[in-house]
């Protein structure tokens, strides 16, 4: 082994490599000392002590953003090797604990919140010494988790082609028009160019439901009077209970409202539209037995949700 490798093996720690490698994924101190929960000097006194065991420069700072010096770049290829090295091996260790002081890490898009919890209750019920930890964000933002190996599986709308996962249909989620009780178009039959000057509530870019309603309005050549764009699905339920605009929403994240008659699913022509939730984890993940047993429990909820689906609305069973 080289000398200046064994000084790094000798001196640096997996403290600072962690560091390091957060800097360099978000070319920020800052961003990574908040994924960290760390001060922002911690992250900078790491990161220094670092390169001094390399006596060498790691990164340089241009504008508000931290570059990779070469010397960084190549420090990175071993670090990315390392911490994945570590995580396998912890997946494996956590496959053999099996349900004794496990955990189970997964993050899900923000509709799937309204049904996931019902199952982890169920769950830590029987497995009460597991630790669950369930993170809620939109699709872009699960998929850089899953790129960075960050949890165990996830819940997600359609995964795109490239990205290196296994998936299979969990629910299915239908999407449909959905309106304040109040609104003079309930119980109307409509076509959807009836709804060209309704203001209409927008779920923020980088969510998966506006990814997919505006392929479905190209295709219905329907163009929406965009009165809001909302980050989140309360946002939308209170704007909709606000009478503010109709929207396109997962019809399970508001059945509560439309079930006590404050919001209502409108009659338009060719919704509801059919989506679906996936379960996906990366090719080669190694699940642990506490993963995977949760998984099944997610999966007959998947079914008895798809059922009350198909029930409601007269789908057609595709799962």
């Amino acid at each position: 082994m080289p000398d200046k490798i064994s000084q790094l093996a000798r001196s640096a720690t997996l403290r600072q490599l962690q560091v390091f490698e957060a800097i360099a994924r978000h070319q920020s101190f800052s961003k990574a000392a908040e994924e960290l929960h760390l001060t922002q000097p911690t992250v900078s006194m790491q990161v220094k002590k670092l390169a001094e065991v390399l006596e060498i420069k790691l990164f340089e700072n241009i504008g508000r953003k931290a570059y990779l010096t070469e010397a960084g770049k190549a420090l990175l290829e071993a670090v990315e090797l390392v911490l994945s090295s570590l995580s396998v091996a912890e997946q494996k260790i956590n496959h053999m604990k099996g349900f004794a002081g496990g955990s189970v890490k997964l993050a899900v898009i923000s509709t799937a919140q309204y049904f996931v919890p019902k199952v982890i209750h169920e769950f830590t019920q029987q497995y009460p010494d597991i630790k669950i930890a369930m993170r809620v964000g939109n699709k872009e933002q699960l998929i850089s988790r899953i790129h960075q190996n960050k949890d165990d599986f996830y819940l997600l709308g359609i995964p795109p082609e490239d990205l290196n996962v296994y998936s299979t249909p969990l629910a299915v989620n239908p999407l449909a028009f959905v309106a304040n009780a109040a609104h003079p178009l309930v119980g109307k039959r409509l076509d959807i160019q009836d709804l060209a000057n309704e203001p209409f509530l927008m779920r923020e870019s980088g969510s998966g439901i506006r990814a997919h309603i505006k392929k479905v309005f190209a295709e219905f050549a329907f163009e929406p009077k965009v009165k809001m764009v909302l980050g989140g699905n309360e946002a939308i339920r209170l704007g909709l209970l606000q009478n503010l605009g109709i929207t396109v929403a997962s019809v399970p994240t508001l059945m509560n409202e439309i079930n006590v008659g404050s919001l209502a699913i409108l009659n338009v022509k060719g919704f509801p539209i059919h989506r679906h939730w996936h379960l996906a984890y990366p090719k080669g993940k190694v699940l642990s037995l506490a993963a995977s047993k949760l998984i099944e429990l997610l999966k007959v909820e998947g079914e008895s949700l798809s059922e009350r689906a198909f029930n409601r609305f007269d789908l057609e069973k595709i799962l």
